[in-house]
């Protein structure tokens, strides 16, 4: 028995390790091919995100949610199209675009373009509705500018999915390393519930872990392109499904997000007009 257990531990171990140091798949038609395995591009695209200093990105997400059955079913639908300029030291972002949530019986979402400010001066918001600056409690600045950054921080994201490496398929054009994940596993929805970090956020109650704790995902794809000369992220793409229990009855959620990254090292400084400041209405809860 303990033979059988060590052989089975080697071939796991074998396993993995060929799949680290496999060289990444031609796609059809590419000529500029690389003898780099996995592990390596892996470990030069984490070193080079941890050297920027600041990027840009592009976001757009598109989001189902759907709850209830017959005729009381319910969908809503969501999107976002957003840039998004990040600095690391200080941690500061600023973003514009336009986001839009439809109603259930709505042919098309209600658009909203908004800016928003994130800096050790505060948080500032502004959208189209109220053509107004407001300024968020200062209380929610480290919980919203750490869910904002930690979306776009590449670094953050290839160090955290380090334990999955094995698991990615990995092809070559061209231009760019191609790493892609699909996955539904347990061990991958236990990871991305902890990533959600709602203990950390404020005023989350108890009733809310608890949803948290119900929430199962049934799929999860990742795309990530990684340049071949700069090994920089150029883009992320997110496909996502998960189901919420609430009350009794399940929320089904489908997400796809895409992120383009440009502009490294780019971003010279951001700051808060003045203007902005002086002219905001603060918020209170």
């Amino acid at each position: 028995m303990k033979k059988l257990k060590m052989f089975v531990l080697v071939s796991l171990a074998v396993m993995v390790l060929a799949a680290c140091n496999k060289s990444a798949e031609p796609q059809t038609g590419s000529k500029n091919n690389s003898e780099l395995s996995l592990e390596e591009v892996y470990q030069k695209a984490l070193d080079r995100q941890n050297e920027l200093k600041s990027v840009t990105a592009i976001v757009k997400m598109d989001q189902v949610t759907s709850y209830g059955s017959g005729e009381e079913a319910i969908e809503i639908k969501s999107k976002s199209d957003m840039t998004m300029d990040m600095m690391t030291e200080p941690l500061s972002i600023y973003m514009e675009g336009t986001m839009g949530m439809g109603e259930p019986e709505a042919e098309e979402e209600a658009m909203i373009d908004m800016k928003m400010y994130m800096t050790k001066e505060g948080t500032y918001m502004q959208d189209s509705l109220q053509n107004q600056w407001t300024k968020l409690p200062s209380e929610d600045f480290e919980a919203i500018i750490g869910q904002t950054a930690s979306q776009v921080n590449t670094a953050e994201q290839l160090g955290k999915m380090k334990e999955f490496i094995s698991d990615f398929k990995f092809e070559q054009t061209d231009s760019a390393f191609v790493l892609t994940l699909d996955t539904s596993s347990e061990k991958f929805n236990e990871y991305l519930l902890e990533q959600l970090n709602l203990n950390e956020m404020l005023g989350v109650t108890e009733e809310a872990q608890q949803i948290l704790q119900d929430t199962k995902f049934e799929k999860v794809d990742y795309e990530i392109m990684i340049d071949k000369e700069t090994f920089d992220i150029n883009e992320m793409v997110t496909n996502v499904s998960f189901n919420m229990s609430i009350e009794g009855n399940t929320i089904n959620t489908v997400s796809n997000t895409a992120i383009t990254f440009n502009n490294f090292n780019g971003v010279d400084e951001i700051s808060i007009p003045q203007e902005v400041i002086d002219t905001a209405i603060e918020i209170e809860y």
